[in-house]
């Protein structure tokens, strides 16, 4: 179903596509506020909250571009706030898993199938700079695309196609 579609109907109280809304984006949106709290628990809470005040707000809820973009923006914000609450700035952590890092080499198509090759790009990851690797991890583990992307972090899409040009190039040089 359209995002706009599911939008209409949860406006208008259909609670079906809201649990729709809720079972398509919960464990991205899960694993995007766990990048920013490390913690299973406060990650679960921000996003529950972020479902809580769409369903209350539901009447009036708008949303410019996309579900997605807007639900990932959402989580970004709260996540921002319950950190500056605690009076703590801490380093995200965006990391994948093992698995996580089967798809992306995919996209970086050296054409050799290295027992290492996991590892190299794990290690090409975790060295980039932090916005880097947050467009990268965004775009391949949570599948945004770079307007979602663009949205989300509040930078303009051509920054988005930067850094994933330059987050391949990395890749690349990482694994030779």
């Amino acid at each position: 179903m359209s995002g706009s579609n599911l939008v209409k109907r949860i406006r208008q109280g259909d609670e079906q596509a809201f649990e729709e809304l809720f079972c398509d984006y919960y464990y991205d949106l899960y694993s995007f506020a766990y990048q920013f709290t490390s913690c299973e628990e406060r990650a679960k809470d921000l996003v529950q909250d972020v479902f809580i005040k769409v369903w209350k707000r539901r009447e009036k809820w708008k949303v410019n571009r996309s579900v997605k973009a807007y639900l990932f923006k959402a989580i970004r914000n709260s996540a921002i706030n319950h950190i500056n609450k605690r009076g703590r700035r801490s380093e995200v952590r965006e990391t994948f898993s093992r698995e996580e890092f089967q798809s992306i080499k995919d996209s970086v198509d050296l054409g050799h199938q290295e027992d290492d090759l996991i590892d190299q790009i794990w290690n090409a990851v975790e060295a980039m700079p932090k916005r880097r690797r947050r467009v990268f991890i965004l775009y391949h583990r949570n599948g945004l695309s770079y307007d979602e992307i663009s949205d989300v972090l509040d930078i303009s899409r051509k920054t988005v196609e930067n850094h994933m040009g330059l987050a391949l190039k990395d890749i690349r040089a990482q694994i030779g």
